[in-house]
């Protein structure tokens, strides 16, 4: 396994700290809602150029094939596209983010991920600290008021509750990945702050998107610990026999219904109704627009959709909304290989994370148990893995700047497990005409 503790901090590796707590201040947005980061991303692009143009080293492309099919898709698509304008803003978009993520996975290779951790932890309770602060002080809201299904979400410097609750889940999950590398106060502390700052978020989509993230870094974690699989599917028949036992009793017998209605009618559980009939309102809109468009209606164009005067959710307005599903805006959008690709793109990452929690051993080709920081931090990048992919059900996260770092993060992991360092040619090393560009898949 590569080398982790070497905790070197240079001109990248403050860049990358930079980054971190920039990504979550989206508001103020721009022009096609670029943010204060862009400019801090586009400096580190031409820098990186200059820097592959300068070495000889090879530009590394992970997830070539879904990639290629998503782009195919993607391109099939804009030729019956309602807004074409919108589509090639999506796919620019698209090719900004993606060029992103090349630069993070190179900059990051063979770099300590502590510091870039525990810049995660922080930033998550700075936001959801400063997102607490003005609810309490614009709306003189108190702590049992920020859970109730009515009144101000928490925003912080989001555009929206449902983006800062995911983007707190993921924070989460970076303060669960350092482990004993903070002390237990700061630590528990932190994923304290946190959960405030997702319950005040008043988000349904995130609140699931953490249980499930929960149940996949628990079977993550014991597969780093090497833990009995037999032990580990006793643990999992058990609390699921504990929960069914739970549902019986309240439903079949009735004991404890009434408290039980009494905490769902006064928390934001509440509000699941209200915006299920919303989403199902918007994905069957998008549902009837498929069978006319089976090759897609073009990227970013759910939302230049006209819909009926029955079916409409802008007050005023027939304009429909955007899909609030990743998943079904790369079927409706980009047709049949838009939601392969981005099916077997999440399918890929997971893939790493898998092989990752179990090393093998170069020499030996035998499977190794992982120390005992590279163990953590696998586990809770697969939870929030998981978090983000359930997320994706009710909110649209593939333009979301912090997901394509925890793409990029899980790439590096995978080399990390397979001892990868990164290349460390300086430029007086390199032929004074710099070398053709390399593409190697990864």
């Amino acid at each position: 396994m590569a080398d982790t503790t070497r905790g070197r901090i240079d001109g990248w590796g403050i860049y990358l700290l930079l980054l971190v707590f920039l990504i979550p201040v989206v508001v103020p947005s721009g022009p096609g809602r670029l943010a204060i980061v862009d400019g801090l991303i586009v400096l580190g692009l031409m820098a990186f150029a200059a820097r592959i143009m300068g070495r000889r080293e090879p530009v590394r492309v992970p997830y070539m094939g879904p990639t290629f099919m998503v782009a195919l898709g993607s391109l099939v698509a804009v030729v019956s596209a309602v807004n074409p304008a919108a589509s090639v803003l999506a796919i620019a978009q698209d090719l900004y983010l993606f060029a992103w993520f090349l630069m993070l996975i190179h900059v990051m290779r063979g770099r300590d991920l502590v510091p870039i951790q525990k810049a995660w932890m922080w930033s998550g309770n700075l936001i959801a600290l400063y997102g607490l602060m003005v609810l309490v002080r614009e709306n003189h809201l108190g702590l049992i008021a920020m859970v109730g299904p009515r009144g101000r979400r928490l925003v912080s410097t989001f555009y929206d509750p449902n983006m800062a609750g995911g983007y707190l889940v993921m924070c989460l999950f970076f303060t669960m990945s350092l482990g004993k590398k903070v002390p237990w106060l700061i630590r528990w502390g932190s994923m304290g702050l946190l959960m405030l700052g997702l319950v005040a978020s008043k988000s349904n989509g995130a609140a699931l998107s953490l249980i499930v993230g929960l149940a996949v870094w628990l079977l993550m974690r014991a597969r780093t610990l090497r833990s009995h699989p037999l032990l580990v599917g006793a643990a999992a028949l058990t609390a699921a026999f504990v929960a069914l036992l739970g549902i019986w009793a309240t439903v079949g017998l009735g004991i404890g219904s009434a408290e039980l209605d009494s905490f769902e009618e006064n928390s934001f559980l509440a509000r699941a109704s209200h915006s299920s009939e919303g989403r199902f309102t918007i994905w069957k809109n998008l549902e009837d627009t498929y069978r006319t468009h089976p090759l897609g209606i073009g990227p970013g164009n759910s939302s230049s959709l006209t819909v009926s005067v029955a079916q409409r959710l802008r007050p005023g307005s027939l304009q429909a909304k955007e899909a609030h599903n990743d998943y079904l805006a790369a079927a409706i959008e980009r047709g049949p290989l838009g939601i392969m690709g981005l099916l077997l793109l999440l399918a890929s990452a997971f893939g790493k994370l898998y092989a990752a929690a179990r090393p093998r051993n170069p020499e030996t080709g035998a499977e190794e148990a992982p120390d005992e920081s590279f163990g953590p931090l696998v586990a809770a990048m697969g939870g929030a893995l998981a978090a983000a992919a359930v997320h994706g059900l009710t909110i649209e996260i593939l333009h979301f700047r912090h997901f394509w770092m925890l793409m990029a993060i899980v790439v590096v992991i995978d080399g990390m497990a397979k001892g990868e360092r990164a290349e460390s040619r300086s430029p007086a090393e390199s032929p004074v005409l710099p070398p053709p560009v390399r593409v190697a898949a990864a």
